[in-house]
């Protein structure tokens, strides 16, 4: 395979991927792998014009599904298995389209309009501040990312998603490291 833009996209976002989620999950080498099973390469490489939410909260379903499975796999033992959550795997997809898309376009088109943010505690906290302060209380605080399930995961989504913004990765405004 030749060396081009969209292969170093690719090898970027998947140490990014990896990076964001692996605090005290697993290696690089084993969340690449399992992301070489899904379609997202193809997926940012070319979205579909026809998105919407609904067409891309099953692309995430489904390729959730594929990273679990690959993760699953390839771990070990019972105990790293129990690591592999729908919330993870949220984590992997949206940090990899963050870098392979959102960001190699300046954030715009119809896939950084509606892909989802990198859920973890330090937007849910942040979230969860500004809203209380404004007396729109969306309980985001009680959710924690590394154990989410995919039920909860888009309980999530669905609450962000009442926030006002055109873009969803412009929620990460509120990511904000203490």
């Amino acid at each position: 395979m030749p060396y081009n833009f969209n292969t170093h996209a690719h090898i970027y976002a998947v140490w990014t991927a990896a990076r964001a989620a692996q605090r005290g999950f697993t290696t690089t080498k084993i969340i690449e792998e399992a992301i070489n099973k899904t379609e997202l390469e193809k997926y940012t490489q070319e979205p579909t014009s026809s998105l919407t939410n609904e067409s891309f909260d099953e692309f995430h379903r489904k390729t959730a599904k594929v990273l679990m499975e690959a993760l699953k796999t390839a771990l070990k033992t019972d105990k790293e298995k129990a690591k592999v959550t729908y919330g993870r795997a949220a984590k992997i997809i949206s940090i990899y389209i963050k870098t392979a898309y959102i960001l190699t376009n300046k954030g715009s088109g119809e896939l950084s309009r509606i892909a989802h943010p990198p859920v973890d505690a330090i937007l849910l906290e942040s979230i969860h501040k500004d809203k209380k302060n404004n007396n729109k209380h969306l309980g985001l605080k009680e959710y924690r990312w590394t154990k989410l399930n995919e039920e909860e995961y888009f309980e999530v989504i669905e609450k962000l998603r009442t926030l006002d913004c055109d873009y969803f990765w412009e929620l990460e405004r509120y990511w904000k490291p203490k």
